[in-house]
């Protein structure tokens, strides 16, 4: 079985547990290829059994171009076994178990075509002292809502819980053989 894992990610977080995934799901048998949403058009989705798609989580949206990547492919991942998640700093912080649950819901609604056999929300990654350009302006609000609570702001604040993921991977594999 042949398996593509497409994800969206602003500083490489997200990319990180793409190629967890990804090599769980080789560990499981599939043939696997790993991309960036932004590099995705030149792979037709007809050609595999399975395909993850993921992306960072910022004010509540994907990246635009795993949204693009969904809405280009609609009629061809119609019928496919799909998997999609999400990562942000909700998806490890318990607090925030029920929105995370709800936001990768209200995702996956976004694209009706599709009927996932598998949905999460995994924690994110900040890098309080080397935020990507983009980011800059937001970690700094963070930084210090952050510090305010008591957090270290001068090492990165990392959620990812790889346990996790590596099992949401191997639950995956499994639905996908079904």
């Amino acid at each position: 079985m042949k398996a593509l894992v497409i994800y969206g990610t602003r500083g490489g977080a997200t990319k990180q547990i793409a190629e967890e995934i990804g090599k769980i799901l080789g560990e499981q048998g599939f043939e696997v290829s790993v991309d960036d949403a932004k590099k995705s058009k030149s792979y037709n989705v007809n050609e595999y059994d399975l395909i993850v798609v993921g992306s960072s989580v910022w004010a509540t949206y994907w990246k635009w171009q795993a949204t693009r990547f969904m809405r280009r492919n609609a009629k061809k991942l119609m019928g496919k076994k799909v998997a999609l998640f999400s990562s942000g700093l909700a998806g490890g912080d318990p607090t925030q178990k029920e929105y995370a649950h709800k936001s990768i819901e209200t995702t996956a609604a976004k694209f009706p075509w599709v009927k996932p056999i598998a949905l999460a929300y995994f924690g994110g990654y900040v890098d309080f002292e080397h935020p990507t350009f983009f980011a800059s302006f937001m970690a700094n609000a963070m930084k210090k809502d952050f510090e305010k609570k008591g957090q270290d702001t001068s090492k990165p604040y990392d959620t990812r819980d790889f346990s996790a993921i590596r099992q949401w991977a191997l639950d995956v594999a499994a639905k996908a053989r079904v």
